[in-house]
């Protein structure tokens, strides 16, 4: 005569199927918070970029800014961003702006964005 109830192997089967699910959902969960904090650190990047290159947009190329060829500051805004320039000295004139993350347990540099315009002193 048989006893209602689960026999070990369909309880171990059981389990290992939930526990393939769970699994699953977990990877996926760790991807999402990748994809969020990468996006993040791009828009953040874009926007850095942006405000440098607005920063060369509005300053006459008679000022000190355009004689210094390269430069970088350095810029937290939730996290650390290095923002590097450089103009060239041949004509016409370039500029190009990298802005690079900061990783805060490598704290090795990760280029997220780089833009490159030509200067003309007429816009």
């Amino acid at each position: 005569m048989r006893t209602p109830g689960f026999t070990l192997i369909e309880v171990l089967v059981a389990f290992l199927v939930m526990t393939c699910g769970l699994v699953a959902v977990a990877s996926i969960f760790s991807l999402a918070v990748r994809a969020n904090i990468s996006n993040r650190q791009m828009a953040t990047a874009t926007a850095l970029l942006s405000d440098k290159m607005e920063q060369f947009k509005s300053t006459p190329l008679d000022d000190p800014l355009w004689n210094n060829s390269d430069g970088f500051d350095h810029v937290t805004q939730g996290a650390a961003y290095v923002r590097a320039w450089h103009v060239s000295a041949a004509l016409p004139l370039t500029v190009t702006i990298t802005v690079y993350a900061e990783s805060a347990l490598t704290h090795r540099q990760t280029e997220l964005i780089r833009a490159t315009a030509v200067v003309s002193p007429i816009f």
